[in-house]
C-alpha cells in the first residue's frame, strides 16, 4: 500500500493526540522534552581520532531511538508532521506511522471498546519502553472490530494465565493472544556490529589514501569469519591498481568486493540542488549512486555545510539538511552466508510457546504474531519455511487453538516518501469463520494480492 496524506496523515495525527490527552499536556511537555534533550547531547560530542581507531567502535554510535521512553519518541516523530515538518527520521518513521494511522482511521470503535483505558495507560506508563507489542495489540482488536466482533481488553493477572482480549460474534466467544517479535534477532544485531568493525578498516585505507569512495561488499561467509583487515587490505589492492576504474569485482571464498572512487565536486552539484536530509534514502544515493529499499549501506561523511531548518524553540532535532560534503567513505553490504540467514530467520516457536500458556485448557484460543519483514527476501523465504513446519508439527498439549495469525510487515523508505507491505501467513481450523479480511493495518486504496511481499520482492531483485 502506497502512503499519501489522506490515508496516513490525518488518521495518525488523530491517534497521537488521543494519547496525549490520555497522557495529559503537562506529562507530554515533560517526556518530550526528553526526547529533544536525547538528539541534542549528540551536538556536543565529537569523536577523536582514537575514538574512531577503537576496536569497539561500533559502541560509539548512539542509536536512533530513545530507549528510556521508546513511546515517546514515536509521538514525538508523529506530532511533528504537523508542528515541525522539517522533524523527522525515515528509517523510523516509516515503522510506526502505519500502526498510528490504522488506529486513527478507527479511534472511535476503538474508545469505546472495554478496558480500552487501562490498555492506554500501561502502554504510556509501565510500558513505555516496549510500546511496539501494544501497538501491535491495538490493531490487532481493531482487525476484530472490523469485521464484526466484540471485543473486550481483559487484566492481566499474576495469579492464573489471561490473554490480552476476548472476542465475541454471535454464539462464539475466544481469547486472543498478541505477540510480537524483535525488529531484529540478537543475531542481526550483532552481525552489524561485526560489520561495523570492518567498515572501520575500509574507512582508514580509504583515509590513507586521502580519496572518497563507495565500496560494495557481499558475504559469502559470516561476517564474523572473515578477517576485520581484509576489506581495508582489499582496497588497498584497488587504490594501487587499475582496478579502482574498473568496476570489477574482486572474487574469493569468503568475499566478493569492487570499489570507485567518489566524484566530489559533482556530488556537491547534486547536494546543493536537493539540499536532503542529513539521514535519508536521498543522502545515500547522492553519496553511493544509487539507492536500493532492501540494502544495508553504511557512510562516514564530513559535511561541509550543514543547514537546520525550523524555528530555534528548544522543540526541534533531526533537522539537518545538505548542502555540501569535504568526504566520504561509503559502502553498500550483504551476507549471503546459509548459516547467517538461518540464524536472522527467527522461528516463531518460542512466542508461539508462550502464546499458548496464555490460554487456558477450558477455552478456545485464537493466537496472533506480527513480525517486520527488514532482513531480505532471502531471509523471510527460510522464516516462511520454518513458521509453516512449526506450527504444522506444534503440541498443543490438548488446548483449542482455533486459529493462527502471522502478520508480516514490511515498512520501506522511499526517496521522499514510504511504502507498507503486510503479508498474513494463516492456518486456521476453519477457513474465513474468523475474518473476511485479514490484514492489519487497512490502508485505504491498498492493493491486495494472492503472494507474499517478499516473493514479489526477490522476483522483481532479479528481474
Amino acid at each position: 500500500m502506497t502512503s499519501t496524506e489522506f490515508e496516513w496523515v490525518m488518521p495518525a495525527k488523530k491517534a497521537c493526540q488521543w494519547f496525549i490527552d490520555t497522557m495529559g499536556a503537562e506529562e507530554w511537555t515533560r517526556r518530550r522534552k526528553g526526547v529533544v534533550d536525547y538528539f541534542k547531547s549528540f551536538d556536543k560530542v565529537s569523536l577523536t581520532e582514537a575514538d574512531v581507531q577503537t576496536p569497539h567502535i561500533d559502541k560509539l554510535y548512539h542509536p536512533v531511538a530513545v530507549y528510556e521512553d521508546w513511546m515517546a519518541w514515536y509521538m514525538y516523530l508523529v506530532e511533528s508532521i504537523f508542528d515541525r515538518p522539517a522533524v523527522d527520521d525515515p528509517f523510523q518513521s516509516a515503522r510506526i506511522y502505519p500502526f498510528f494511522a490504522a488506529i486513527g482511521r478507527h479511534i472511535e470503535i476503538l474508545r469505546a471498546v472495554a478496558g480500552i483505558d487501562d490498555r492506554l495507560k500501561e502502554m504510556l506508563n509501565q510500558r513505555k519502553n516496549q510500546p511496539d507489542s501494544t501497538l501491535f495489540e491495538l490493531t490487532v482488536a481493531l482487525l476484530y472490530l472490523r469485521n464484526g466482533w466484540t471485543v473486550r481488553f481483559l487484566k492481566e493477572r499474576l495469579s492464573e494465565k489471561t490473554p490480552d482480549f476476548e472476542v465475541t460474534r454471535g454464539t462464539q466467544t475466544f481469547w486472543v493472544e498478541c505477540k510480537r517479535l524483535a525488529k531484529v534477532t540478537e543475531f542481526a544485531e550483532q552481525e552489524r556490529a561485526d560489520w561495523q568493525k570492518r567498515f572501520r578498516h575500509l574507512t582508514n585505507a580509504m583515509r590513507g589514501f586521502n580519496v572518497s569512495a563507495h565500496a560494495e561488499i557481499v558475504f559469502k561467509v559470516p561476517i564474523a569469519d572473515v578477517p576485520e583487515e581484509l576489506l581495508g587490505q582489499l582496497f588497498t589492492y584497488y587504490a594501487q591498481t587499475s582496478w579502482i576504474t574498473s568496476n570489477a569485482w574482486f572474487v574469493t571464498d569468503e568475499i566478493n568486493f569492487k570499489a570507485r572512487l567518489l566524484d566530489i565536486p559533482a556530488i556537491n552539484k547534486i547536494l546543493d540542488s536537493e539540499v536532503p536530509r542529513q539521514n535519508s534514502p536521498a543522502m545515500i544515493k547522492a553519496i553511493a549512486g544509487e539507492y536500493e529499499m532492501h540494502g544495508s549501506y553504511t557512510q562516514l561523511i564530513s559535511f561541509s555545510e550543514l543547514t537546520e531548518v525550523g524555528p530555534d524553540d528548544g522543540l526541534h532535532v533531526l533537522n539537518k539538511f545538505c548542502h555540501g560534503i569535504l568526504a566520504a567513505g561509503s559502502a553498500k553490504y550483504k551476507c549471503t552466508a546459509t548459516s547467517s540467514i538461518e540464524k536472522k530467520a527467527k522461528d516463531v516457536r518460542k512466542v508461539l510457546k508462550k502464546a499458548v500458556e496464555q490460554i487456558t485448557l477450558d477455552r478456545n484460543g485464537i493466537i496472533h504474531i506480527g513480525y517486520e519483514t527488514v532482513s531480505g527476501p532471502e531471509v523471510e523465504l527460510v522464516r516462511h519455511r520454518k513458521t509453516k513446519e512449526t506450527i504444522n508439527g506444534f503440541d498443543f498439549s490438548g488446548k483449542t487453538i482455533e486459529a493462527i495469525y502471522c502478520h508480516a510487515i514490511q515498512p520501506l523508505v522511499k526517496i521522499g516518501e514510504f511504502e507498507c507491505a503486510e503479508t498474513t501467513l494463516y492456518f486456521e481450523r476453519n477457513p474465513e469463520n474468523i475474518f473476511k479480511d485479514n490484514l492489519l493495518l487497512d490502508s485505504p486504496g491498498s492493493r491486495t494480492r494472492n503472494s507474499t511481499h517478499w516473493e514479489e520482492d526477490l522476483s522483481n531483485l532479479t528481474k
